[in-house]
Parts: C-alpha cells; structure tokens; sequence
C-alpha cells in the first residue's frame, strides 16, 4: 500500500470486487472520455483469478480514503514496446469527490513508486483533447505536453484525439 495522509493506493482485494465492478460499469461515473465499454462481473472476476489484476505488463489499483472507501481506480502498463516506459490512467469514481486534487495526488504517488521500483526512464499520460481536468493533472504532476496523436482512441463511438503527455526520470527523481 502507499499512503500519503489520508489516501492511499493499493491492490484491488476479492472483497472489493462486489463494489468495484458496478462501479467500473456504471458509464455516468466514469465520465465522457473513457470508453464506453463495460465488462460482465463474471468476465472481470475471472481476469481477477488469473492474477490478482497485477502483472509485470499493467496493474491496476484502487484509490481509497482512510476508511478504505474505494475513491478511485489508477492503473499503469506498458504500452508501446520498444518505450522504456509506463502509461498511467486514473478515474475519480466518487462524484462528490472530485475536484478535490485525489487524481493528482494518487498520479504523483504512483509516479514516485514506479521510478523507485522499475528502471524505466518515461511516465506517460494520454487523455482525450477535450478532457481539461485529466490535462490539469498531468501538469500539476509536471508532466510535459509532447503533442496531439490524432484520431487515436475510440469513444462513445467516435474516434478522439489524444493529448500526450510524459515526465522523465530526471524530472521526478532528486538528482
């Protein structure tokens, strides 16, 4: 688990699973820029059984508050091969407490832990153009805008340009 005050970041439980997955697929919470799919229980409980949603290529990971109450999800993987890098995604499930700074701090949480733990030298953060609280993020994170990939992810059934974003080792270790 890592903690910072009152939030912390830790691995999804079999118990969490019964709140977790409704939450996954209820589309109104997870907001207009992620995609619209959702998952059957059985599916997301099977894929649970297989590795606990953690593995060397992604690992997803709950945000709670200090009653453990389930804030948020923030994931990571390794998206394009030959990148020595991560990609980080985060959704603030929790209506009532967004706005509030957890994604950033959940972001600069799981940034630290990812360049303490792996000897990658990238973090990126991609989020549909028009997503400007997912973009205020990245910056208060000190992420730097690298450009726009075109027509690069499918949403609600139209393709979406996405804002690229990425920190550097150098940038996010003490020197």
């Amino acid at each position: 688990m890592i903690k910072d005050g009152n939030l912390a970041i830790r691995f999804i439980t079999r118990h969490d699973l019964a709140t977790l997955v409704p939450l996954l697929n209820d589309l109104e919470l997870r907001g207009e820029y992620l995609p619209g799919a959702i998952t059957s229980p059985r599916t997301f409980e099977k894929n649970y059984e297989i590795d606990g949603l953690a593995n060397d290529s992604h690992e997803k990971l709950l945000i709670v508050d200090q009653d453990d109450t389930i804030l948020g999800i923030i994931w990571h993987f390794k998206s394009v091969p030959y990148f020595n890098a991560r990609e980080i995604g985060y959704t603030v499930l929790a209506q009532t407490q967004r706005n509030r700074g957890i994604a950033t701090r959940a972001v600069r949480m799981l940034s630290q832990y990812l360049f303490n733990t792996l000897l990658i030298n990238r973090l990126e953060i991609r989020m549909n153009t028009a997503n400007l609280a997912s973009e205020r993020v990245a910056i208060k994170c000190g992420f730097t805008r690298e450009g726009v990939a075109r027509g690069a992810n499918f949403v609600r059934g139209k393709h979406v340009d996405m804002a690229v974003y990425a920190m550097l080792r150098e940038q996010a270790m003490p020197a």
